[in-house]
């Protein structure tokens, strides 16, 4: 074949390809918006959704694990001291070799649990950690029974229980 000739000699199907048309090129991008729109949308929904779900899950968590402890120490306290300053009071067992104190602690924003034996600390333990305000949380008795109200805030998510315990009979 003889390079020296013409592009339509060289090439034979040079002249019969077209190019793509300012039509398909609109109707292309058209496609490709409405798809990316879709994948936008999809994608916003679920962080809003996961970010939703997440605080849900945190309160949730939090108010259970703080009426599990304060279930097992009003299961053992025979009596509740209300407290003064950032501390809601003590539970405190029949022979008073053992109290359950629980406070505020505003630097964490969290209800605080410490185990004293014979008036020495032993543990101290972070009971719910999505309190906001030392007034979230409330302790009160009627005889032996303890109510405690919680109210827990993570994000936009906001949730208050009222729990009712039974104290050991005296």
């Amino acid at each position: 074949m003889n390079m020296t000739g013409k592009p339509r000699d060289v090439f034979p199907h040079f002249n019969q390809e077209r190019g793509t048309s300012i039509v398909e090129v609109l109707v292309a991008m058209s496609i490709s918006l409405i798809v990316f729109g879709v994948i936008a949308t999809s994608m916003v929904q679920f962080f809003l959704v996961t970010r939703w779900g997440n605080s849900q899950l945190q309160i949730t968590n939090d108010i259970q694990v703080a009426s599990l402890w304060l279930g097992r120490d009003a299961l053992e306290a025979s009596s509740f001291t209300a407290g003064t300053g950032n501390v809601y009071g003590i539970l405190n067992w029949p022979d008073s070799s053992h109290q359950f104190r629980y406070s505020y602690d505003a630097l964490d924003q969290a209800l605080v649990r410490e185990h004293i034996v014979d008036g020495l600390l032993q543990t101290t333990h972070t009971v719910a950690r999505y309190i906001l305000d030392q007034n979230d949380v409330s302790f009160s008795t009627s005889g032996s029974l303890l109510t405690v109200s919680i109210t827990s805030t993570s994000g936009d998510e906001i949730k208050s229980v009222n729990i009712e315990f039974s104290m050991r009979a005296r």
